[in-house]
């Protein structure tokens, strides 16, 4: 399998977003959220995105506190933490005002109930006037809805939708090593229930299958009746997913 970030619909909207936001005119708000189901390829097209436009990534934890979401966006910006809160935020908003790096928080459902951490970072943006973009779980939109100061200055909203079976073959051209036959990808689809993460297991799956068979092209005959997925079992309708990072968003 090759490994690289494949431009499917969810990535393409996230880009469009950020340019979005780098680009703003003056004065125009600069915060965005990114919202989805896990396995839909969130993280790993906001790696990318934070490499592509040098910014500043952490994450937010359970036990993150407005003291801990300062000391690691210092660390990021490879600056000192002071001894205030207050001081540190100042150190941070010139930083990157300075430099103009987005900031990215994900897992950032964790804040949503803690008043302090969001505006602390609503106060970064200000300050700063660099993007902010919150990243978390689907729903978490909702839980934003109550805090209008937050929610007025959000000018970009991606969810991340399931993948379509047109992304799923973009995949299964970029990714797979070998030829896989678009009958083959559609059936691939649908186990996949949409999850990207599961579509790049099953093509490794299928690409390995091939591979050991001396193909060069892969169809729904030669794979047959297995399972496209490593430690999936089903349940009814349902399909247990396994907790993997795929190679690709």
């Amino acid at each position: 399998m090759r490994s690289k970030i494949i431009p499917i619909s969810n990535v393409q909207r996230l880009a469009e977003a950020a340019d979005a936001l780098l680009n703003r005119a003056y004065g125009m708000p600069g915060m965005g959220l990114v919202e989805g189901p896990t396995g839909y390829g969130k993280t790993t097209a906001v790696a990318w995105l934070v490499t592509r436009v040098n910014g500043v990534f952490v994450r937010a934890l359970a036990t993150t506190t407005p003291s801990s979401l300062l000391d690691s966006i210092c660390k990021e910006l490879g600056i000192g933490k002071r001894s205030t809160n207050v001081a540190t935020v100042e150190d941070i908003v010139r930083k990157l005002a300075e430099t103009g790096r987005p900031l990215f928080i994900d897992e950032a459902d964790y804040l949503a109930d803690k008043r302090r951490l969001i505006e602390t970072l609503r106060d970064i943006h200000d300050l700063a006037t660099v993007p902010v973009v919150l990243i978390g779980m689907h729903g978490f939109r909702r839980k934003l809805t109550p805090l209008q100061q937050l929610t007025g200055r959000i000018a970009q909203w991606v969810d991340f939708q399931a993948a379509s079976e047109f992304d799923a073959r973009v995949l299964a051209r970029e990714l797979a090593e070998v030829d896989v036959d678009d009958a083959l990808v559609g059936k691939l689809h649908a186990a996949a229930q949409g999850s990207v993460r599961l579509l790049v297991v099953g093509l490794a799956q299928i690409e390995q299958r091939a591979k050991n068979r001396g193909l060069r092209k892969i169809g729904v005959n030669e794979w047959g009746h297995g399972d496209f997925f490593v430690g999936v079992a089903p349940q009814g309708n349902k399909v247990v997913r396994p907790m993997l990072r795929p190679v690709s968003a």
